[in-house]
């Protein structure tokens, strides 16, 4: 069966609900990786562990993230992979900040999806090619 760009979606979705809504340890976002200790891979800067991923959004609240132009390519049949790249706006008050306080950032997600014996779809690759602050954003330092 193909991978399909609404699968994608959904397999994004989850991740970034663990990560930013239910606020899921290292080890709860590992479960949408099929290898062990994955990273996020930052083209601008140092990589990110799942635990830094789980630190940073700790430091935030009322966290939300909306799904944009993902572009889903097809790699190969066996093991069934595909290349999804898309865009993210994610938006977070930063903990103990004033009211109206608010990270805004669209950030560039390009991650190899492949689904595994099971069927489900785990994230291979997971790189961010940008962070791009709105000029009213909160200061985030993702290192």
């Amino acid at each position: 069966m193909a991978i399909t760009r609404e699968e994608v979606i959904k397999l994004e979705n989850g991740f970034h609900h663990c990560s930013m809504i239910a606020k899921g340890t290292a080890a709860e976002q590992a479960r949408f990786f099929p290898h062990p200790e994955p990273r996020i891979i930052v083209l601008h800067g140092e990589d990110i562990t799942l635990q830094k991923n789980y630190e940073i959004h700790q430091a935030l609240t009322d966290e939300m993230h909306r799904s944009e132009h993902w572009e889903v390519t097809p790699l190969s049949d066996d093991p069934e992979r595909v290349r999804a790249v898309g865009r993210v706006y994610w938006q977070g008050r930063p903990a103990n900040a004033p009211p109206g306080t608010l990270l805004k950032c669209y950030v560039g997600e390009d991650w190899i999806v492949q689904r595994v014996p099971s069927g489900d779809l785990k994230i291979a690759l997971y790189i961010n090619t940008y962070h791009q602050f709105l000029p009213d954003s909160a200061p985030m330092n993702l290192r």
